[in-house]
């Protein structure tokens, strides 16, 4: 579903991204993991296609991202770390703006609402002001966001940071809903190592600017006790 060719991106004379090469594969859920600085957010800013990289390519789905943005954009959900939403306006509303600048009306628009208001346990405060929402709830709607049309490539940057336990396994058991029943591909980062055990098929490490490890995550765990185990002895040195 994506393939990364040799994408090099500087910021003055700093390498951010360094000539790195992975793909995910269709339906998958993969997770995206570094320390800070590793080059985790220009590497999704250049998958959303915010950030154009010096060198190197990005397929999504087999189309040049660049070469057709467009035609990319509409295959991909973004759920950012922060929320992205009008507080005074209620769920519904916040649903129905951002459907409607995602290209989706009438019929479709109001099915792809109460889909996600289900997926994401948000139908007993949907019609409240977001401003009244707990952090959690927030979380949960940003979510609904990016599932809106139910695209078939799904990016979430640390989508569970400060919410309590339920809306964390909500989001969690949305996510794996997804991929198992619709087939969505998914590429998650988190810092909390235990989620990416819990629901990912494989990982991407950065590190630096490099991709240092590209595999199953039950390969990358095979001879250690924990991912937190694995990156120490491997990686945090």
């Amino acid at each position: 579903m994506i393939v990364v060719r040799t994408v090099t991106k500087y910021f003055g004379e700093k390498a951010a991204l360094n000539g790195i090469s992975f793909s995910v594969p269709r339906g998958s859920i993969t997770g995206l993991i570094g320390r800070n600085g590793a080059g985790k957010t220009t590497l999704m800013g250049i998958l959303c296609g915010l950030i154009r990289p010096d060198s190197g390519s990005i397929q999504i789905g087999g189309i040049e991202l660049f070469d057709n943005m467009t035609l990319a954009r509409e295959m991909i959900g973004y759920v950012p770390q922060k929320t992205s939403l009008y507080p005074e306006m209620t769920g519904r509303e916040n649903l129905m703006y951002f459907g409607l600048i995602r290209g989706l009306g009438g019929k479709k628009l109001t099915d792809s609402i109460h889909e996600v208001m289900v997926a994401t346990s948000l139908e007993e405060v949907l019609d409240r002001r977001v401003s009244h929402y707990s952090g959690g709830m927030q979380k949960r709607l940003n979510l609904a966001i990016g599932l809106l049309g139910n695209p078939p490539l799904l990016y979430l940057d640390e989508p569970t940071v400060g919410v309590d336990r339920e809306s964390r396994e909500i989001i969690l058991e949305t996510l794996l809903k997804m991929s198992h029943e619709r087939g969505t591909t998914i590429l998650y980062t988190s810092h909390y190592l235990q989620e990416i055990e819990r629901i990912c098929d494989r990982l991407i490490i950065l590190d630096q600017g490099v991709v240092v490890a590209n595999d199953l995550s039950v390969n990358l765990l095979r001879e250690s006790e924990s991912l937190e185990q694995y990156l120490e002895e491997n990686i945090q040195k």
